[in-house]
């Protein structure tokens, strides 16, 4: 029997890798005979550069970089030392950058996971403050890239503790933002309503030479009810009064973002992932956005394993931290099930929690989910017992079926 075992990861708990060892070791006690293909995914944000390097052969490369509220850590990033052949992430690039994404395909590639310097789950739960936080590390680990000749980056975002309009990381590769006084503003979320004027004579110039791909799964746009602050803001640690503030800050760097660069990404798809890091890259460094999970299914030849008829599976293991009714709408596991129900294969997720919009009649007849958390398992006891839990779950799953 052919079985797939294809994950995200479990936030700030448990890596994909991890949870393809767990349910391959609970699978082998039971099915010696099984042909398991361990398969870690992403969808664009925590965990793309371990499940792109579990696939593609590359070097991560450590630097001390800042966290989203200044502290010195020591983060990574990868360089990819081949890409596969029928990779085309540089397909269907816009006439106007077409030579510079052939270029590009003849330099290193670099893949950027924003989680790593300004995550989220690198700040304690009591410190986060999304009107203090920067985007200045992301812009730190792009710097080292370029200083190492890539020229074609991937940029995951996902994860991120900050709402600063990605001006936290176009400070790091050179814009001065200016206040009345022509003095230069520190950046981050709280000072974007300061912000008088954005002088770019410093700018890399080396960003004219790459091709940037965002790799993501959110469509949000960068203002408004469904924008970066008022979807994302809450869960960055920003009360009612600060998601305000932030939202007024965001409006105004936008408006001045759009009338000097003679542009306007306000309302793109995208725009707000990461805290208006979309927009940032879309805006001022040329970038284009794919979806995450795409890039990746490309990088395995995905779909090519499911066209064939021997190494197609007939059972597909997946799972995520938290499933909900967002999980169905272009991300990892909904992208696996639309595969799956193309071919009529049983799909089982195993997660770390079950949101409460999740309905029933959304799920597509051949999924099934399985939750660590239940009436004696609180999301504080999962968080803390991914691994041992996940293996109780899978291992009683397995006894009944």
């Amino acid at each position: 029997m052919n079985i797939l075992i294809a994950p995200d990861s479990f936030k700030g708990s448990l890596s994909a890798a991890e949870f393809c060892r767990i349910a391959a070791t609970q699978i082998q006690a039971v099915r010696p005979d099984a042909d398991l293909r361990l398969m870690p995914l992403a969808d664009g944000g925590e965990g793309s550069i371990d499940a792109i390097l579990t696939h593609v052969k590359g070097k991560l490369n450590t630097l001390a970089v800042h966290d989203a509220l200044g502290k010195t850590i020591a983060a990574q990033y990868a360089v990819l030392e081949t890409l596969p052949q029928d990779f085309n992430a540089l397909s269907n690039s816009s006439p106007s950058n077409s030579s510079k994404a052939s270029a590009a395909q003849l330099k290193q590639t670099a893949v950027i996971e924003m989680a790593r310097a300004c995550g989220l789950p690198l700040i304690a739960t009591e410190k986060r403050n999304p009107m203090q936080a920067s985007s200045f590390g992301t812009g730190e680990l792009i710097n080292d890239a370029l200083n190492k000749g890539c020229r074609q980056l991937i940029i995951a975002l996902g994860g991120s503790a900050t709402n600063d309009g990605g001006t936290g990381m176009l400070q790091a590769l050179g814009a001065r933002f200016l206040d009345t006084d022509q003095q230069e503003i520190q950046a981050c979320g709280e000072t974007l309503i300061n912000i008088n004027s954005i002088d770019l004579s410093n700018f890399d110039s080396r960003l004219k030479e790459c091709d940037i791909i965002i790799a993501g799964d959110v469509t949000n746009p960068l203002l408004g009810t469904q924008g970066a602050t008022m979807t994302f803001g809450a869960q960055k640690g920003a009360d009612k009064v600060m998601l305000g503030k932030l939202e007024q800050g965001m409006s105004h760097f936008a408006r001045l973002t759009s009338a000097l660069m003679k542009n306007n990404y306000i309302h793109s798809p995208g725009a707000g992932a990461a805290g208006g890091m979309g927009f940032a890259l879309l805006a001022y460094c040329h970038a284009r956005m794919k979806s995450g999970f795409e890039i990746i299914a490309e990088m395995t030849d995905l779909d090519g394993m499911f066209k064939s008829t021997i190494s197609r599976p007939e059972l597909i293991i997946t799972g995520e931290g938290r499933f909900d009714s967002q999980s169905l709408q272009g991300k990892l596991i909904s992208r696996l099930s639309e595969r799956a129900d193309q071919y009529n294969i049983p799909i089982i997720v195993f997660c770390g929690q079950v949101g409460d919009d999740l309905k029933v009649h959304e799920l597509s007849n051949n999924m099934r989910v399985f939750s660590i958390c239940h009436e004696s398992v609180s999301v504080h006891e999962a968080m803390n017992n991914t691994a041992v839990l996940l293996e109780k779950l899978i291992k009683k799953f397995l006894q009944h079926n």
